[in-house]
C-alpha cells in the first residue's frame, strides 16, 4: 500500500515541477533572447517482478517484468532554437541571425547572451541594462552617442572608420552553457568566436517560447496533478478502513 503513496507523491511533485517551468516560460514570452526550457523525467528506482511457483520440494522464479517505483524529473533542458525576429527601428537593437552568442562582461566575468536590446551608457558605451558592457573584438565597445553605423558582420563606424566589431561566439556542445539569469547563460567552457557572423541592426530576437504549447503543457499536468490527488484520497480512505475496521477483533 506505501508503494502507492510514494508512486503518486512524487507524481504529484513532478506534475507540479514541470507546470513551474512551464509557468517562468510563458513568464518569459516577451523577453528578448529568452530560450524555453523543457523537463526531462526518469524512472527513479524500480523493482523486478517475479512470478515463483513450486516445482517439486524447489521453488522456482520466473521474472515477469520491471516496475518503476518513482517518476521524477531528472533535469530542465533549454531549448535553444531561435526566436522570432522583430524589427524595432533602434539602432542599439541588434539580432544574430544563425547560431551563437554575444558576449557581456558582469563585473570581470563573461555572459553569453541572444539578447540584443543594448542601450549606450553615460560613456559612450554598448551596454546590455543591469548587465554590463557588450564585448567586441577588442573588449567594451565605444560608439560615442547614437549616430555610428553598422554593417552585418557585426562591424561598429564610427566618423567613418571601423573602430570594432562585435563579438560573436558559439559552442561546440550546448551542454557547457549553464542559465545565470533569464536569457542569460556562463560557461567554464571557452567558447569560439565566429570568424563570419551575420547580424541585424534594428532588430531584436524574441523568445523562441510558443505560448500555445506551455499553456496545453500546463492544463495536462494539473489533469494528472489532481487525478493523483483523487488517487491519493482514496489510498487514505483504504488504509483508513484497514486501520479501523478490519483489524477489529469481534
Amino acid at each position: 500500500m506505501s508503494r502507492g503513496f510514494y508512486t503518486l507523491a512524487s507524481g504529484m511533485i513532478t506534475q507540479q515541477r514541470k507546470i513551474d517551468v512551464s509557468s517562468n516560460n510563458v513568464a518569459n514570452l516577451n523577453t528578448a533572447g529568452y530560450k524555453k526550457e523543457q523537463t526531462i523525467t526518469s524512472n527513479f528506482g524500480s523493482l523486478l517482478i517475479n512470478k515463483y511457483r513450486q516445482n517439486g520440494i524447489k521453488e522456482e522464479a520466473v521474472t515477469l517484468n520491471n516496475v518503476s517505483i518513482i517518476r521524477t524529473v531528472t533535469e530542465n533542458n533549454t531549448i535553444h532554437s531561435q526566436g522570432v525576429l522583430e524589427e524595432t527601428g533602434n539602432i542599439t537593437d541588434f539580432a544574430i541571425m544563425g547560431a551563437g552568442f554575444f558576449a557581456v562582461d558582469n563585473n570581470g566575468q563573461s555572459l553569453y547572451t541572444r539578447n540584443g536590446s543594448f542601450n549606450i551608457d553615460e560613456e559612450g558605451y554598448l551596454f546590455l541594462e543591469g548587465i554590463g558592457r557588450v564585448q567586441g573584438e577588442f573588449g567594451d565597445i565605444y560608439v560615442e552617442g547614437y549616430k555610428f553605423e553598422f554593417l552585418e558582420d557585426g562591424s561598429i563606424i564610427v566618423e567613418g572608420e571601423v573602430t570594432d566589431k562585435i563579438a560573436v561566439y558559439d559552442f561546440i556542445d550546448y551542454n557547457d552553457l549553464n542559465k545565470y539569469g533569464e536569457g542569460m547563460f556562463i560557461s567554464d567552457v571557452e567558447p569560439d568566436l565566429a570568424e563570419y557572423p551575420t547580424i541585424k541592426n534594428k532588430t531584436i530576437e524574441r523568445s523562441n517560447v510558443e505560448v500555445t504549447e506551455e499553456l496545453t503543457n500546463i492544463m495536462s499536468s494539473q489533469r494528472a496533478l489532481q487525478t493523483a490527488a483523487q488517487a491519493l484520497k482514496i489510498y487514505d480512505m483504504i488504509n483508513d478502513k484497514a486501520v479501523n475496521e478490519i483489524g477489529k477483533v469481534q
